[in-house]
């Protein structure tokens, strides 16, 4: 390139193959910066009260794997953001970064 030139677009570090993900939970919402994965969300269960004062359960609750969990409003957000409560799997690097930001908590076995 001429000097004085720069490219407008930097070009992305390709992802090593050894690259390792590491495990956690988001505390808020939070756009990754490169490869992620989803792996979940709890579902809490939804109950409803009958007209005889007693509740029962409309849904049961439990982990939905592989969906991100849904807005609590509709028409929020833009693309590539990732609600608060969702359990993704980051490159260590950038694990590091939001755990110690505390935009996410780990979620392994240690951190239990």
């Amino acid at each position: 390139m001429p000097k004085g030139v720069y490219e407008r677009k930097p070009k992305e570090a390709p992802m090593a193959e050894g690259n390792k993900m590491f495990h956690v939970l988001l505390n808020k919402n939070y756009a990754p910066r490169g490869e992620f994965e989803i792996v979940g969300y709890f579902k809490p269960e939804v109950k409803k009260k009958a007209a005889d004062g007693k509740w029962f359960v409309v849904e049961q609750g439990g982990f939905v794997k592989g969906e991100m969990k849904p807005a609590q409003s509709p028409g929020v957000g833009f693309n590539g953001k990732i609600w608060a409560g969702t359990h993704i799997m980051l490159p260590i690097d950038e694990a590091k970064f939001v755990v110690g930001q505390k935009i996410a908590e780990r979620a392994d076995d240690i951190a239990a």
